[in-house]
């Protein structure tokens, strides 16, 4: 049995290396592989020229060469597949040798899978000199990333074997080379156009079959740098089946025992592939690891309480029928966040085609129109009265990029926030969140239902209430007027708290209360100093001073506001957990006092949450500011950067988190549609360390790879000259060195 076993290797080997070099003789093939390389060439060149347009919008170069382009991808391959696979058989039986082949000690398996082997090799051997299409971006100081790069050649080499291994069969039963390139090209062609019939079909379970094996699907998710082993296993079963019918057709001695174990092991394997696509693993070969799970999303999604009904009411085009870019980050979190939880039944619903339906459910969750035409994510848990509902729109999911580029292109993501909105509106049907979060009033703050730009919190209530935090008046007259509150928020006083609230505070705080303090650089009329709140004894407990310089920053202004007295910085944050989210992402804050930190009554340190640039300096001039003098660093009497700009201390269970500014909470700075700034997330940040649920906190937005090209003429030039002409001239070059290697 071994004997035999070596003796159909060793003959697999040699009829692949006669193939291989039957290949690299014939003229026919050098033809094929120039035209190849050239058209390859072109279409890469039409990319550069594309993407190097200033109003072209920026993306990942190579996942648009493997992204499923008709034109530039699959066509390019079809040809190439059929052209190289119509002489496998067809020729020999032509020339009458497949005969001579089969009685030689050679068994039909060893001859189908040595032609197979060969033109496999002779295919890779063409996709080679692709390679320099990295080259070149490398040397144009573009840097693509290599898992998509990878996973692109992965798809299309496993393409390639299937379309091949369809070829052979194609050409073990055509009667000559040209009806077997016919057939090759409809067969791989009718494989590829399936996965364009999932929404055209009734039937759910041929919609989902047909999903499963749409090579469309594939290479775009393999441009991407998704690898699902479904697709491994899908080609696998293709490339079985056609060499086993390829095998069959050409056998001499079929008859019915060996078509049974033919059908057999075709059966066998397709329900492998079954089973391979059942317990699918989707790798993630980014570098930057943008589609995966954090370790943080899984342990939510382990700890889930189901069931939880999500629907994905999301439009799958937009304008001009391009892919809706929600849907499909929406479709890739969900199917790993399904993988990971069994709480969880999804379904998408598109809007467009099931109307009445899209309408009815989005009508039940109180929402309107709008929400509709943008798309929205249902989420629901229970039944009858303890059904909870959430539902987050694309907004609380993604950040658009903005800009010419985007009128010219269409809607691109720059940022996935996803992961975090969604899993919050898990846990909020899941595990409802008893908290509730008490306002000081009464002393100068700016009211929760006050709706002025520059006077009033009511984003900051919608904040807070949509997060599911309930938001009410503290009474701190009140012996229990605390009773409940697991946070109280001291937002912007204009004046010190009476000495009777500050005692009700310092109790709360001695039973373990958490506190919240926007402590503004605030100055009074007629003063020269900032004003003071009265908690300054209670915060220097937690480690946490307040002094009375305000923070200026020329460096880094705000858009639109106030040089030097409101600054964006987007460094400076600590690795705390109230703000590890935030790292490298920008906060403005305006009007900002400056804060110190010491050691706390129980021997504990305070932390910097961030901190201000070194540019930054804490002014102690305050009547110069209000009388308009420019402000100078200067004399010990200020201090220079980088300044204390938000911090947390703790005392015993007691927790505090001081932010030196509180206009940056006000209506005008924290509108939701302020996508540059972060200022909610740091709010929503802080409130979930300080009330211990910080389930979600370090789970930060997940940025797109967006490569912006930027060629100067001639470096272009010199690019597309080696797409064009270097590749295919690399091609007939090698075709003259064999003919001349032949003739010698």
């Amino acid at each position: 049995m071994a004997q035999e076993f070596i003796h159909a290797v060793r003959g697999t080997l040699a009829l692949a290396h006669r193939e291989l070099l039957s290949l690299f003789v014939t003229p026919l093939a050098y033809v094929v592989g120039s035209l190849f390389l050239l058209l390859q060439g072109w279409n890469f060149s039409l990319l550069l020229h594309v993407l190097n347009d200033p109003l072209a919008a920026p993306g990942p170069v190579m996942q648009f060469y493997f992204g499923g382009s008709f034109f530039i991808f699959w066509l390019p391959v079809i040809f190439l597949c059929a052209s190289l696979a119509m002489r496998l058989l067809a020729e020999e039986r032509h020339q009458g040798t497949l005969e001579a082949l089969l009685t030689a000690p050679l068994s039909p398996v060893t001859v189908v899978l040595g032609k197979f082997l060969g033109v496999v090799v002779f295919y890779v051997a063409l996709w080679s000199p692709t390679v320099v299409f990295y080259v070149l971006l490398r040397g144009a100081n573009v840097e693509p990333d290599l898992g998509p790069i990878a996973a692109g050649y992965l798809g299309t080499f496993m393409v390639g074997c299937s379309f091949l291994a369809l070829g052979l069969l194609m050409s073990a039963v055509a009667k000559s080379q040209l009806q077997a390139a016919i057939s090759t090209s409809v067969a791989c062609t009718i494989l590829l156009l399936c996965g364009l019939l999932v929404d055209q079909v009734e039937s759910p379970a041929v919609a989902d079959a047909l999903s499963q094996t749409s090579l469309l699907s594939m290479m775009q998710e393999m441009a991407q740098g998704i690898v699902d082993t479904r697709w491994i296993g899908l080609h696998v079963a293709i490339v079985v089946v056609s060499l086993v019918a390829a095998v069959l057709a050409i056998d001499p001695r079929r008859n019915l025992d060996r078509t049974i174990r033919a059908v057999l092991i075709s059966v066998a394997v397709v329900h492998a592939a079954w089973f391979v696509g059942r317990h699918a693993v989707r790798q993630d070969w980014t570098a930057a690891q943008m589609y995966a799970l954090s370790d943080r999303a899984r342990d939510v999604l382990e700890g889930l309480e189901g069931p939880i009904d999500v629907r994905v009411v999301v439009p799958e085009t937009i304008g001009a029928g391009r892919p809706n870019p929600l849907s499909q980050e929406l479709r890739e979190v969900l199917s790993r966040m399904t993988d990971a939880s069994d709480a969880l039944r999804v379904q998408f619903l598109d809007p467009d085609r099931d109307r009445q339906e899209a309408e009815q459910l989005v009508a039940d969750f109180g929402l309107g129109g709008r929400d509709l035409a943008d798309g929205v994510v249902l989420v629901r848990a229970g039944q009858g009265a303890e059904q909870r509902r959430a539902h987050r729109l694309p907004g609380d999911l993604v950040t658009y990029a903005t800009g010419a580029e985007v009128q010219a292109t269409g809607p691109r993501v720059q940022e996935f926030r996803g992961e975090e909105a969604l899993l919050s509106a898990f846990l909020s049907v899941s595990k409802p969140l008893d908290v509730t979060v008490c306002a000081t009033a009464g002393h100068g703050e700016p009211r929760f239902d006050n709706l002025e730009p520059f006077g009033g919190y009511a984003h900051l209530s919608d904040l807070i209430k949509d997060a599911g935090i309930q938001l009410r008046t503290a009474n701190l007259d009140d012996a229990d007027g605390l009773q409940g509150c697991t946070v109280v928020l001291v937002g912007g006083p204009s004046g010190p708290l009476p000495g009777p609230q500050v005692q009700a505070l310092t109790r709360y705080a001695d039973a373990g209360g958490k506190f919240l303090v926007l402590s503004g650089a605030v100055v009074r009329p007629g003063a020269n100093g900032l004003a003071s709140h009265g908690l300054e004894p209670l915060l220097r407990r937690f480690g946490i001073i307040t002094r009375d310089r305000i923070v200026l920053d020329p460096e880094h202004p705000m858009p639109g506001a106030t040089p030097m007295l409101a600054f964006t910085i987007d460094q400076g944050w600590s690795s705390h957990p109230a703000v590890r989210a935030l790292v490298s992402r920008a906060v403005s804050f305006v009007f900002v006092r400056e804060l110190d930190l010491t050691e706390a009554e129980d021997g504990s340190k305070a932390e910097a949450l961030v901190v201000s640039a070194e540019t930054a300096w804490a002014e102690a001039d305050i009547a110069g500011i209000r009388a308009g003098v420019p402000p100078q660093l200067e004399g010990e009497a200020d201090g220079r950067g980088p300044v204390v700009l938000a911090a947390a201390g703790t005392l015993g269970n007691a927790r505090a988190v001081v932010i030196g500014s509180d206009q940056f909470a006000l209506n005008a700075y924290l509108r939701d549609d302020v996508v540059y700034d972060h200022g909610r997330d740091l709010i929503l940040n802080t409130l979930g360390w300080l009330t211990a649920e910080d389930t979600l906190l370090g789970i930060r937005p997940r940025e797109r790879t967006a490569v912006k090209l930027v060629l100067l003429p001639e470096q272009l030039r010199r690019m597309v000259w080696v797409c064009l002409f270097g590749m295919p001239g690399f091609g007939i070059a090698l075709a003259l060195w064999v003919l001349w290697r032949r003739r010698t």
